[in-house]
């Protein structure tokens, strides 16, 4: 358990950086095309689309940190407010769903990609497959299917009466 905690929170690090530096290429390649615009009356065909796959990977990666910290709008409203066991099943169901929408995530990946990985923005001049954007979905959805599954485990060793840091 102690292993998989690990795993879970550098993942959730490297996307708090990636998250970082999707804002950052936002910001600059938005300066950078109002500057040209603006001084050089000039502009990149590809702005839109560096700008579209930027804010994909910024949205579906900025879930695995917030998935990780608990920040994601959850049941907690409700959960906070009962015990025994009506807590545990609203426990499980909560993660239920997580662990449900995560399957989704990479599954909806898994049947675009025929489609996506043959088509490429017409914008650049190297050929980028339009997967680009779709693989942080994948990511993220991966990424809560195994935190929800570690959650779920952690939660019945508590309830067997074992603590989940020795295993």
């Amino acid at each position: 358990m102690k292993l998989c905690k690990k795993i879970t929170g550098g993942i959730a690090k490297i996307a708090e950086v990636v998250c970082m530096l999707m804002i950052a290429l936002l910001v600059v390649v938005i300066v950078t095309e109002l500057l040209r615009r603006n001084f050089f009356n000039q502009s990149y065909r590809g702005t839109i689309e560096v700008c579209g796959i930027a804010f994909l990977w910024m949205a579906f990666i900025g879930l695995i940190p917030l998935y990780h910290n608990s920040g994601l709008m959850r049941l907690d409203f409700l959960v906070a407010h009962t015990k025994g066991g009506v807590y545990e099943l609203l426990y499980f169901v909560n993660k239920a769903f997580s662990l449900m929408l995560g399957v989704v995530m990479v599954v909806a990946f898994v049947a675009q990609y025929p489609y996506v990985s043959t088509r490429t923005y017409s914008t650049f001049s190297i050929p980028v497959p339009y997967t680009v954007q779709y693989i942080p979905m994948a990511l993220a959805g991966a990424y809560m299917t195994l935190k929800s599954v570690e959650q779920v485990v952690e939660e019945l060793l508590k309830l067997a009466g074992k603590r989940p840091d020795e295993t």
